[in-house]
C-alpha cells in the first residue's frame, strides 16, 4: 500500500426461500414525520488533492477494521483507506493491464478475512487484495457483463444481483437478487421479469441502434446488512424481509403505485432525449422514442433500500405526483417491522451505516465535486 503522509485538519445466510410464513405490520394510514436531527461529523474526500474522488457512487464505499473507511475511487482506478477521522491514509491500485491493475473497477466486496475484493470488467475477475493493498490474487467471475455494482457480504456469503437477458433477441428480461454462499452454492432469493429493452436507430447522427428501456422500467430494489436482506420486487409498496435464512415478514404502506398514461409518459420524455457522435449532437422525435420504449402502466413506489447493522430498514419512495418533478422521502422501519415514522426529503440517503449506527451519505455539491459525508444521528422520538 502506497502510505499517505497525514495532513492537517479533519477531511470530513444463507437465505433460501424455505419458510414462508409471513408476518404483516399494521398498516400506517398516514405519515408520521420523524425529527430525527443530521449532524456532519466529517467528510471523506476534498475539492482536489489525493483524496479527490471521481465517478464514485453509493455503492463505492464499505467499511474498514477499527472504524476506518474504504472507497473504491472508480474513476480513478484505485481504492482509498480513510482512518476514522476522515484523514486519507493510504492507495492502492491504477490502471492498466497487470495483475494488481483495474481495467475498470465495478465494484468492491470487504474487508472479509483481512481481504478487500474488487471487481474488474476487462478481466472478468475479482482482484484480491489484503487491507494493506497488498495484491494476493485474482478470482474469475462467469458472465460477468450480468453482474451490477450493487454487491453485500453477509454472514451467509455474498449477496449479488445479476441481469438474464440483456443480450438476446427474447421479448423479456429479468434482474434476479442471488446469494453466493461461502461452499460456491448460489441460491435464488427474488427475481422480476420485465420487457427487454428497444432499439432506437438515429441515422441523422449515423447511429444504427441504441438500446433503450422502456419509461418507468420497474427495478429489484434490495438491500443487505448482517443477516438481514430486504426486497421489493414489485411496483406496490410490499417489502420481503429474510432473518438468518427465513423470510420473517412484509413490510407494507398503503402507498399506490401511480398509473402511467401514454400522456404521462409522452410529457416525461418531453422533447425527445439527444445522442451524439463525433461532436454531433441530434435530437430524438419524441413520438418514435415512445414507440420504441413504450412505458409501464404503473410507477414504481419503492426507489431504495438501506439495511443497518440493528436491523432497522430505511425505505426511499416517492412523495410526488407523476405531474411533478421526482421528489423522494424516506420511511424507517424499526428491527420489528414496526413503521417509526418518515423522514423529509432534506434528510441524507445512506450510502451505508457505521457499525455506531452513523449515515454515511454520497453528495454532490454546485461543482460536481463528490465525497462521502458522515452524519451522526439524534433519533428523537424512536
Amino acid at each position: 500500500m502506497r502510505k499517505i503522509p497525514a495532513a492537517s485538519g479533519a477531511g470530513v445466510a444463507v437465505l433460501a426461500l424455505l419458510s414462508l410464513n409471513a408476518c404483516k405490520v399494521p398498516d400506517a394510514t398516514a405519515d408520521s414525520p420523524l425529527n430525527w436531527t443530521f449532524t456532519p461529523m466529517l467528510r471523506l474526500g476534498s475539492t482536489s488533492g489525493l483524496d479527490a474522488l471521481y465517478g464514485v457512487d453509493e455503492h463505492s464505499i464499505t467499511l474498514g477494521p477499527e472504524g476506518s473507511f474504504v472507497v473504491l475511487d472508480k474513476g480513478n482506478y484505485r481504492v482509498l483507506t480513510f482512518d476514522p477521522r476522515g484523514t486519507l491514509v493510504g492507495e492502492f491500485g491504477s490502471q492498466g493491464e497487470g495483475p494488481a491493475a483495474f481495467g475498470y473497477p465495478v465494484a468492491i466486496l470487504g474487508p472479509r478475512n483481512d481481504t478487500v475484493r474488487v471487481l474488474d470488467g476487462p478481466s472478468s475477475s475479482y482482484k484480491v487484495f489484503d487491507s494493506e493493498g497488498e495484491f494476493l490474487g485474482q478470482e474469475s467471475v462467469d458472465a460477468i457483463f450480468e453482474l451490477r455494482n450493487r454487491q453485500r457480504l453477509v454472514e451467509g456469503g455474498t449477496v449479488i444481483m445479476r441481469e438474464v437477458g440483456y443480450r438476446s433477441d427474447g421479448p423479456t428480461v429479468s434482474d434476479h437478487v442471488l446469494l453466493v454462499c461461502g461452499a460456491g452454492d448460489t441460491l435464488a432469493l427474488a427475481t422480476l421479469v420485465k420487457r427487454a429493452r428497444g432499439e432506437l436507430a438515429v441515422p441523422e447522427c449515423l447511429i444504427l441502434s441504441i438500446p433503450v428501456s422502456p419509461l418507468f422500467d420497474p427495478a429489484l430494489v434490495w438491500d443487505a446488512m448482517g443477516d438481514v436482506v430486504a426486497v421489493n420486487d414489485q411496483p406496490e409498496y410490499v417489502i420481503q424481509i429474510f432473518d438468518g435464512g427465513t423470510r420473517s415478514r412484509l413490510l407494507e404502506r398503503p402507498i399506490e403505485a401511480a398509473a402511467v398514461s401514454r400522456e404521462v409518459a409522452l410529457e416525461r420524455i418531453g422533447e425527445g432525449s439527444t445522442v451524439g457522435v463525433a461532436g454531433r449532437r441530434c435530437r430524438i422525435d419524441p413520438v418514435e422514442e415512445l414507440e420504441t420504449r413504450g412505458f409501464e402502466e404503473r410507477r414504481q413506489v419503492v426507489s431504495a433500500i438501506r439495511v443497518d447493522g440493528e436491523g432497522w430498514i430505511w425505505v426511499r419512495r416517492h412523495a410526488a405526483p407523476l405531474s411533478e418533478p421526482d421528489r423522494f422521502v424516506t420511511d424507517v422501519f424499526g428491527p420489528d417491522g414496526v413503521y417509526q415514522g418518515t423522514l423529509p426529503e432534506s434528510a441524507p440517503w445512506p450510502a451505508t451505516f457505521t457499525a455506531d449506527g452513523r449515515v454515511v451519505a454520497l453528495e454532490t455539491d454546485e461543482l460536481d465535486i463528490q465525497s462521502f459525508v458522515v452524519y451522526s444521528v439524534g433519533r428523537t422520538g424512536a
